[in-house]
């Protein structure tokens, strides 16, 4: 589930006051200040490495788990020269530097000597850097140490190279350094001096302010600096799936309300131990959204992240999320005092989804529609004979159904009660991490949870209302046993199969059993396998374990004497984009191409039992028309879309009825397969409301738009026990449980409506 089309609908709104985002007291309160960093001399060149990728799973794996406070330092190693090392001691003689020692051999001296003054003022800026200060006597502190070469000459260009070399380098310190010529202690406490030209890298930006090492004492020595000059690259590194960074300097996003008076900030992290990297929080935007989308919430589609300073010094990289782009005119933030504490922002920039930059839509006074597609038919579908043999025909059935959602595919966001009696919530977001927290009592724990989960009598209570249609979620691991997989491979097939024996044979009801999630991953959500994991693309071993999979539902098919009250559906909200999931762009051109190949090959097994058993195909928010290229006219398909209203810009519960029509209507235009709404609810943005009318409207209104434009529908879901509050009345569970909204009144047969039109 989780999929939306875009809608807006009538109404008038007054703007709230704007809703500055402070700074995390209680996080950046408790983050440690960094330790001042120390050049070694016993070595000519010490080079932090950084893997950005590493570091990027380290913040998708913290986020997932709930935390704000994230160090990366994991992510980086030094590496030092070995042919320059040099064994450190008392009096050991240390390697002479490449600059001139000035007379007499006095630190006054040195910080007087013309030439480095010299040297410094008359450096070229190196081509893509900007000088951050120029001849100072004070080397920079700044944030993300990335370690240090001696030069054989004040050469900012040979610096800047090897500064774009390092991995996370933002910019670089060239200067002369007074160093002792032994290493001081007694007997030396203060030897002659050598002269090294320092070129140290730094993962942030270098200012005057952090400029502020004027050198040390060693025993009886005085190391001083002169000649100092900072440069910072100006670009940074992009962030995969977002927009070319804005920059805002010394300044951070301080976002209003959107246009609907709602907030759109998401939270904020913070990360240490490592160089400024934008990626991060990227990595936190897509996490955010993952598990937004578990909770039907609003994803993440723009970030601000800078480096955040406590009393001049550099403590971390801070990282605030939004469900919407703002314009640089926000960046207005410039820092706050805490506890006596003064702290400051800079390096800050903005990087918005490419895929979805989360513009605000305000509702006008006429319905409007956003599909991830346009479609390019413009006819309903025509009806056709039912096939022969007792197969449904998908162009002229007509499904009035409900998922079997959270049952065989347990999610989290549906049964929590349930989740946190048997592990904690926050730790375990997904099956994957729940079975591996259970271990050995995984499968027990959840074929218990099976049984009691649903039964007959929720069968039954759904056909009271003349549901027809079934539509139930499995994981791969019902069907075939992937090595490495942490799902659990159990006796799935045997709950399958009693509920569906009964409803076929009690009901005659028709069976849509769907893999909603595939091996490797199919969408980097907790229903696609798990939390982030998207390894089902491009991976041929991930693929035929797919097939296997498929090839098990059909012996299931087979071996349940009832082969015409089935359809298969293999895919389920396939995304290879996380920041673009929810829209066309989720799905990237060489995402598309591999998943219906993928589909074809489903297709030709199918055929191989019997090719009147349907193959449903998602859409993966792509629409209709934009699959039909991809298949065979031939091809016993139908297309399987998703509405819902809850995470739809300006969808106020009082307008959603209007709209639903048109927004049946325009996904009928595909004509070249029949198509299908797989899921969809009651729960709206804005405003939603307990009355039994309102509900009963909503409801209505999809149930007989899916009917009446396309082959029906199938709501999400049967049973859900959601605590998360809504906007507006009462939790998600009084929106999404099918069989709670029976009991409440809401729900009822269609003929008890005598008939009514909706659209």
């Amino acid at each position: 589930m989780r999929s939306f089309f875009l809608l807006s609908a009538a109404a008038a709104l007054t703007l709230a006051s704007p809703v500055p985002q402070e700074l995390d007291f209680d996080l950046v309160d408790v983050v440690e200040t960094p330790s001042n960093v120390t050049i070694p001399t016993n070595t000519d060149e010490l080079i932090v490495s950084y893997d950005s990728d590493a570091a990027a799973a380290a913040v998708q794996t913290s986020i997932l788990t709930g935390q704000t406070e994230i160090d990366i330092s994991n992510s980086t190693t030094n590496s030092t020269s070995s042919s320059t090392l040099r064994r450190r001691g008392t009096c050991a003689v240390q390697a002479s530097g490449s600059g001139p020692v000035p007379s007499p051999d006095t630190a006054s001296a040195f910080l007087s000597y013309s030439a480095f003054a010299s040297a410094a003022s008359g450096a070229a800026t190196p081509s893509g850097y900007t000088q951050a200060f120029k001849n100072l006597n004070a080397s920079s502190n700044a944030y993300g140490y990335l370690g240090f070469t001696n030069l054989a000459s004040y050469d900012t260009a040979k610096c800047a190279q090897k500064c774009n070399a390092i991995s996370g380098c933002a910019s670089f310190n060239l200067y002369y350094e007074r160093d002792p010529s032994k290493d001081p202690g007694t007997g030396c406490e203060n030897p002659a001096s050598t002269t090294n030209i320092k070129c140290v890298f730094w993962g942030g930006d270098l200012t005057t302010v952090n400029a502020n090492n004027a050198g040390q004492y060693r025993s009886s020595f005085q190391v001083v600096i002169a000649g100092s000059n900072g440069y910072v690259n100006n670009t940074i590194e992009p962030a995969d799936g977002y927009t070319s960074p804005s920059y805002y300097g010394n300044a951070a996003i301080d976002a209003p309300v959107d246009c609907n008076g709602q907030s759109t900030f998401l939270g904020s992290k913070v990360f240490t131990g490592g160089p400024f990297d934008a990626s991060l929080c990227a990595a936190a935007c897509d996490a955010q959204s993952a598990t937004n989308l578990k909770a039907n919430k609003a994803t993440c589609k723009f970030f601000n992240t800078y480096i955040l300073a406590r009393n001049n010094v550099a403590i971390g990289q801070y990282c605030n999320l939004y469900s919407q782009t703002w314009a640089s005119s926000y960046a207005t933030y410039k820092g706050s005092n805490s506890g006596g504490n003064k702290y400051t922002v800079s390096y800050s920039y903005g990087f918005s989804s490419s895929a979805d930059a989360g513009t605000c839509k305000k509702p006008s006074t006429s319905t409007w529609i956003i599909s991830s597609a346009t479609a390019t038919a413009s006819s309903t579908a025509t009806a056709q004979p039912t096939t022969a043999g007792g197969f449904i025909n998908w162009k002229t059935f007509q499904a009035n159904g409900a998922n079997l959602g959270g049952w065989l595919e347990k999610e989290q966001t549906h049964d929590p009660i349930w989740w946190a009696s048997v592990a904690n919530l926050s730790t375990t977001p997904d099956e994957w991490t729940l079975c591996q927290t259970l271990g050995d009592q995984c499968g027990p724990t959840l074929e218990a949870r099976y049984e009691s989960f649903l039964n007959k009598s929720t069968i039954d209570q759904l056909a009271s209302v003349g549901v027809n249609t079934l539509r139930i979620p499995t994981t791969y691991a019902a069907w075939v046993n992937v090595p490495g997989s942490a799902l659990y491979h159990g006796n799935q097939q045997q709950y399958l199969k009693a509920i569906t024996d009964y409803a076929i044979n009690t009901y005659g009801m028709h069976i849509i059993v769907g893999l909603h999630s595939l091996p490797g991953g199919v969408n980097n959500l907790d229903i696609g396998e798990a939390l982030m994991h998207d390894d089902f693309f491009y991976n041929t071993t991930n693929l035929n374990y797919a097939y296997a999979a498929v090839d098990s539902i059909l012996d299931f098919i087979k071996a349940s004497g009832n082969l015409t009250s089935w359809t298969i559906g293999p895919i389920n909200e396939a995304s290879d984009n996380l920041s673009g999931f929810g829209t066309s762009a989720g799905l990237s051109d060489k995402g598309a191409q591999w998943i219906a190949d993928y589909i074809n090959g489903v297709v030709a097994r199918t055929a191989k039992v019997d090719s009147r058993i349907p193959v449903m195909v998602q859409d993966c928010f792509k629409g209709a028309a934009f699959w039909e290229p991809y298949f065979d006219a031939s091809a016993n398909l139908v297309i399987d879309s998703h509405v819902y209203y809850f995470a739809a810009a300006g969808t106020y519960s009082q307008y959603v009825a209007p709209a639903v029509c048109g927004q049946a209507a325009f996904i009928a235009e595909a004509t070249k397969f029949p198509n299908f709404i797989g899921e969809w609810s009651l729960q709206t943005m804005y405003n939603n409301s307990l009355a039994i009318s309102e509900r009963q409207l909503i409801f209505n209104t999809q149930r007989y738009a899916w009917s009446k434009y396309v082959s029906g529908g199938s709501f999400w879901t049967a049973v859900s026990y959601s605590t998360a509050l809504v906007d507006g009345q009462g939790t998600q569970r009084d929106y999404w449980s099918y069989t709670d909204l029976i009991s409440a009144g809401v729900i009822k047969s269609e003929s008890a409506f005598n008939g009514t039109a909706y659209c």
